[in-house]
């Protein structure tokens, strides 16, 4: 009971000392708000910035490692007349001789492929895939079915289109079921994919994917006069994201040896990594992450000098009362408590409102519209308590050097500096 009453009167005294300087207290209240506010925004932009990189990686796949052809290099370095052709074979087997290779699916495209239904013409990328293809990328069925094995053993003639396609070509009618000419060739329309982000008119919204032996017979590749299962490209797996940098190895050595090209030349295979590119899009960030923080407890910390400077007045002005209160019995130890929770108050307060702004802000900017790739704004769990952790840091450090200003003051030398 007594520590609540005595709690209750450092807090009374604490508003009161407040209330009688209400400019200064302002000032100075203004800049932990400030500070505690800017840490949090500053990080939270960063969190969105993060959190917007993994939705936009994710709508490609998950840990894909997209394998382009290149041209070979002689053993002396310089570039040949010779051009690596990636086949059906070469996928089939990867997994097979690299051991760290999850999946491999291959990829035969055309471009501008003349898609015409009863209501529309229009020229879009063509993609001959196999069945893995649509469990390896982000492949969101919006209606009817997927490609299966059936359809790729037996040529059928059966398409999926991306939902620019539906809209272009079925803008009245459902598309599943349907039928559409690719270079005047029927194909049954068997599904649709949902959107995918706001790709608009490229990307997967923009293709049809038939089954890879249709495409390699009515849509072949440029070489398969020499190359009958050349492909364009593949994409591929790691077993876990991890083991990527080993399963990226394995992958070249094993083309190398079935392609006669070394296996450390670098303008023979063409990669694009999303793991690497994830990695090195979170270095980016955690560089961010710190400079921004730093500028958010720089922030913070002129704001705890702040009441520092407060708290060294207050303790100048009550110096006879300080001298009192000792002669009357109080201990250095009150007299350090006093003062000390009189500041954290002070610094708590403001920091309190600093969170409250800080989150109130981020939270209005949810519903608006962010750029590809970038998030609003996010306040996460380890942001918030590195934030509250920041304040009470700063809110001691200003309120001990006060406290313990006061609490060495000699009772007779306190009450004569005031007579």
């Amino acid at each position: 009971m007594r520590a609540h009453l005595y709690l209750r009167d450092i807090v009374s005294q604490t508003f009161s000392t407040l209330w009688a300087h209400k400019l200064r207290t302002f000032l100075t209240m203004f800049g932990i708000t400030w500070g505690v506010m800017s840490l949090l925004l500053l990080g939270s932009v960063g969190a969105g910035f993060r959190i917007g990189q993994r939705a936009r990686l994710a709508q490609i796949g998950q840990d894909l490692i997209f394998v382009f052809p290149g041209r070979i290099s002689s053993e002396s370095g310089s570039q040949t007349d010779r051009f690596l052709t990636l086949t059906l074979e070469d996928c089939r087997l990867l997994p097979l001789q690299a051991p760290l290779v999850r999946a491999c699916t291959p990829v035969l495209s055309r471009g501008n492929i003349r898609a015409e239904s009863d209501s529309n013409n229009v020229a879009f990328d063509v993609f001959g895939v196999w069945a893995n293809y649509q469990s390896i990328r982000h492949f969101p069925l919006a209606t009817g079915r997927l490609l299966n094995d059936e359809d790729n053993d037996q040529a059928r003639r059966v398409v999926i289109v991306g939902d620019e396609v539906r809209k272009q070509l079925f803008p009245k009618t459902g598309a599943v079921g349907q039928q559409l000419r690719l270079n005047q060739v029927p194909f049954e329309v068997v599904g649709t994919i949902a959107r995918i982000g706001r790709e608009g008119n490229s990307g997967t919204n923009t293709r049809l994917f038939i089954p890879m032996e249709t495409m390699r017979r009515y849509f072949p590749h440029f070489r398969s006069g020499q190359h009958p299962d050349a492909v364009g490209f593949f994409m591929i797996q790691p077993r876990t994201a991890d083991e990527h940098s080993e399963a990226v190895r394995q992958l070249r050595t094993f083309l190398a040896r079935r392609h006669g090209f070394a296996d450390d030349d670098p303008s023979a295979i063409q990669l694009w990594d999303t793991i690497e590119n994830f990695r090195r899009v979170n270095a980016i960030f955690d560089a961010m992450d710190v400079f921004l923080g730093t500028v958010g407890i720089v922030t913070l910390g002129l704001g705890a000098i702040g009441v520092m400077n407060i708290m060294l007045v207050s303790v100048s002005e009550r110096t006879r009362e300080i001298g009192v209160r000792k002669a009357l019995g109080a201990t250095h130890r009150d007299i350090l408590l006093q003062f000390l929770l009189e500041g954290l108050v002070l610094a708590v307060l403001s920091g309190g409102l600093g969170l409250l702004f800080g989150w109130g802000i981020s939270q209005s900017l949810q519903g608006l519209p962010f750029p590809e790739g970038f998030a609003p704004p996010t306040v996460t769990w380890p942001l918030g308590i590195f934030a509250m952790a920041a304040l009470g840091i700063v809110a001691l450090a200003a309120a001990m050097i006060p406290a313990r200003r006061a609490a060495l003051l000699p009772p007779a030398d306190a009450i004569r500096q005031e007579v």
